[in-house]
């Protein structure tokens, strides 16, 4: 017997996508139920599992953490084993978010390019930790008028595109109405770039990015008070997001720093 519960109990993240793409599968084997996850999506996804139990003990359970890899269609979590007769019940509650939620080594070495034209230049009208929605936060606001073309800063795996919003504001629900792409690279990081114009992505979920590739049109959807870019580096976790500081190559592309707030970089690459 095959019982499909994607939908179970579930919780949503701030990264959480389509239950079309990721399910929780259970299988009657040998006595015991079987957990497994089903993993469409073209990254690794963590999920966390909350077990409520009667009369019953999960094998191989562990912390509830579980790294899924892409594409997979079977993965093995745990096992629901009896623990004496009489009536057994079972629900649970889970955390699921793109990448890997127990990976703390990336490649903070690398130069990301700057997200734009050649001969272009923008200002950081907010940087690390900036003075206004950027605390405790290494996200960068380039202001870019509506209508750039947004260059790809780093290769990497469209993970993820919302582009159906068409609102701006600074209230509180404007917040998930960013429009974004998010792009995976191969040590595990993401970068998402926010606030891309109402159908303003070139890329589609599954897209394998090179460096320096159109990828979207900037916009100011969300919570915004004007246009601009915002573009941020992070490590998956449950709670919140690990943000990074990303080194990029600026000037003449031989040369690099870390962008500072209230500076403008003109590329000549």
């Amino acid at each position: 017997m095959k019982i499909i519960l994607g939908i179970l109990l579930c919780c949503c993240h701030l990264l959480c996508f389509s239950q079309n793409h990721l399910k929780i599968i259970t299988l009657k084997e040998n006595g015991k139920t079987v957990f497994y996850a089903q993993n469409d999506e073209f990254c690794t996804v963590s999920i966390q599992l909350t077990l409520e139990l009667t009369n019953l003990t999960a094998v191989e359970f562990g912390d509830g953490i579980y790294i899924v890899p892409k594409n997979t269609k079977k993965f093995k979590l745990f096992e629901l084993a009896r623990i004496k007769r009489g009536r057994t019940t079972y629900s649970y509650t889970y955390k699921a978010v793109y990448g890997e939620v127990n990976l703390f080594a990336y490649n903070d070495g690398y130069l990301y390019d700057l997200p734009y034209r050649k001969g272009l230049r923008f200002t950081i009208e907010q940087g690390y930790n900036g003075r206004f929605t950027h605390q405790h936060e290494n996200a960068l606001d380039f202001n870019m008028p509506e209508g750039t073309p947004i260059l790809a800063a780093r290769e990497g795996i469209v993970a993820s595109v919302v582009q159906n919003n068409n609102e701006t504001c600074l209230r509180e629900a404007c917040k998930k109405l960013s429009n974004y792409i998010l792009i995976c690279h191969s040590d595990g990081s993401f970068a998402e770039y926010a606030h891309i114009q109402c159908n303003g992505a070139s890329v589609a979920v599954g897209d394998t990015i090179v460096k320096g590739e159109v990828i979207g049109i900037s916009g100011s959807t969300g919570y915004a008070k004007g246009p601009h870019l915002h573009f941020v580096c992070f490590l998956p976790d449950f709670e919140r997001r690990r943000t990074v500081a990303t080194k990029f190559r600026i000037g003449k592309g031989t040369t690099f720093a870390y962008l500072a707030e209230d500076k403008s970089y003109k590329k000549n690459y």
